[in-house]
């Protein structure tokens, strides 16, 4: 072998060497950066992750011109990392310079917009200063990051939500429909502050698109639990579609007429699934309009309370009216409508029972609302005493449900 191929040869030997010295010198660092940032460094003294790390230890030592030191030095190793200037920012408001702290934040936000500890800064910072805007903008960033950190921020969320000032931010925050907007709302509606100083909120968001009935359910369901039916049918009139509200009145579309799956919030249909049972609005002749609910059971045992809708109705006295009819509808204790108080629950008034084979005839329940029973549960339900009294068969056909003012005198109201 010549002596320039041998030469070649050394040189090549060499400069693997030095690549494989490199590789294994940076898998190394990157194995300890984390967890042993000095050893990282050892090994590779430019090792961006590394001198974060040893940074932030430097920072939770209170050691600052060496934290300084450390996250410049990662910087400069990596200039799009903001993680670094917010070890600066720490260090510049431990220095007593609070507007450059700020000023570092903000470029650690933009560089690094996914890093958690500068986006708390940032919404702690806004909180102080009583910047809703900027707090609005902060807490989504953090929710849309870690949706599961809404509980511990749930009473900052509370606050900008009650508070006249900050209200109208968070309300333009929420339009953008962020994912973390259903839980929150359900946490407001539940939070401790009393009904006036939340329900300006909820009010308002009537003038946000796009907010579905579901993310105003909790909110009337508490309005409901505190005797509010009012209060709660009114908010949720507010947002029911344009072409439903020819269906208001005292029963909300007693014809059925409005599909099943469109039937939104507590003062319209409920008609959640149960095991034994089928419901649905079928078009058949007979019925006054173009559709009846029926509900088909398939002779087991059920515990039918799954046709209601939730009322307000003014005190008096009152008379509810029906079409039904029975296809071999086999039940020792019949269906029955059940008017109830709400929230009370207090029974008003019970219908007979509803059973056998009949065709198409209508039937009524007269009943009193008292005074003190400001909102009104109307429920189709098996009034069973025992589980084998939920026992059925058959089909159940009903439409014209609806309720009108009553005269105990047998003449007609006024």
């Amino acid at each position: 072998m010549s002596l320039m191929k041998k030469a070649l040869y050394v040189f090549a030997a060499a400069v693997l060497a030095f690549v494989f010295w490199r590789v294994l010198g940076l898998g190394i660092a990157d194995h300890f950066a984390r967890s042993d940032p000095e050893r990282a460094l050892a090994w590779r003294s430019d090792h961006p992750e590394a001198l974060l790390q040893a940074a932030l230890r430097h920072v939770a030592a209170k050691d600052w011109p060496a934290a300084k030191a450390d996250a410049e030095r990662a910087l400069k190793a990596r200039p799009i990392d903001g993680r670094p200037l917010r070890v600066l920012a720490q260090v510049a408001e431990q220095g007593g310079d609070p507007a450059h702290a700020l000023e570092l934040y903000r470029q650690a936000a933009k560089l690094a917009p996914r890093d958690l500890p500068t986006r708390f800064w940032l919404l702690q910072h806004a909180l102080e200063r009583r910047d809703a805007k900027q707090a609005a903008a902060q807490l989504d960033a953090i929710l849309r990051l870690q949706p599961n950190l809404l509980e511990p921020l749930q009473a900052q969320a509370n606050l900008l939500a009650v508070t006249p000032e900050s209200r109208g931010a968070l309300l333009n925050t929420l339009a953008a429909a962020p994912p973390w907007r259903m839980a929150f709302l359900d946490g407001l509606a539940k939070a401790a502050y009393p009904v006036e100083a939340i329900a300006p909120f909820f009010a308002a968001l009537k003038h946000t698109p796009n907010t579905p009935m579901a993310e105003i359910d909790p909110w009337i369901a508490r309005l409901r639990a505190e005797n509010r039916a009012v209060q709660a049918y009114l908010t949720w009139v507010n947002r029911i579609p344009d072409n439903q509200r020819e269906a208001l009145g005292n029963v909300f579309d007693g014809g059925f007429e409005i599909a099943q799956e469109e039937q939104i919030g507590a003062f319209a249909w409920q008609t959640p699934t149960v095991p034994g049972a089928t419901a649905y609005w079928s078009a058949t002749r007979g019925t006054v309009g173009e559709n009846s609910y029926v509900v088909e059971f398939e002779g087991r045992r059920t515990p039918f309370t799954h046709l209601s809708q939730a009322l307000v109705l003014p005190p008096g006295d009152w008379q509810l009216s029906w079409r039904a009819k029975g296809v071999r509808l086999d039940t020792q204790r019949g269906l029955v409508w059940q008017l109830r108080c709400d929230p009370s629950g207090a029974v008003l008034a019970e219908s007979a029972p509803i059973m056998g084979q009949f065709e198409w005839r209508e039937q009524t329940l007269a009943f009193t609302v008292p005074p003190d029973c400001e909102g009104q549960q109307l429920v189709l339900r098996i009034p069973a005493r025992i589980p084998a009294e939920t026992m059925i068969n058959g089909a159940l056909w009903l439409d014209a449900v609806a309720i009108n003012r009553h005269s105990r005198r047998g003449l007609p109201a006024e």
